[in-house]
C-alpha cells in the first residue's frame, strides 16, 4: 500500500512540475531538486522504519 501511495505522490510531482514549468516559468532544475528531496525523504523514512532507529536512548554503561 505504501508503494502505491509513494508512486502516486511521485507521479503527481512530475505532472505538477511540468505544469509549474510551463505556467510559472520555473526552471527544470528547481522541479528536479524538489523531486529528489522528496525521494530522499521517502527512502529515509523507509530505512528508519525497517531498522527501528531510535534517537536519544543510549545504552546503559
Amino acid at each position: 500500500m505504501g508503494i502505491l501511495l509513494a508512486g502516486l505522490l511521485m507521479a503527481l510531482t512530475y505532472i505538477g512540475g511540468e505544469a509549474a514549468q510551463s505556467n510559472l516559468g520555473l526552471p527544470g532544475a528547481a522541479i528536479q531538486l524538489f523531486q529528489g528531496m522528496l525521494l530522499f525523504f521517502l527512502l529515509a523514512t523507509d530505512v528508519f522504519t525497517n531498522y527501528r532507529v531510535q534517537f536519544g536512548q543510549g545504552e546503559a554503561a
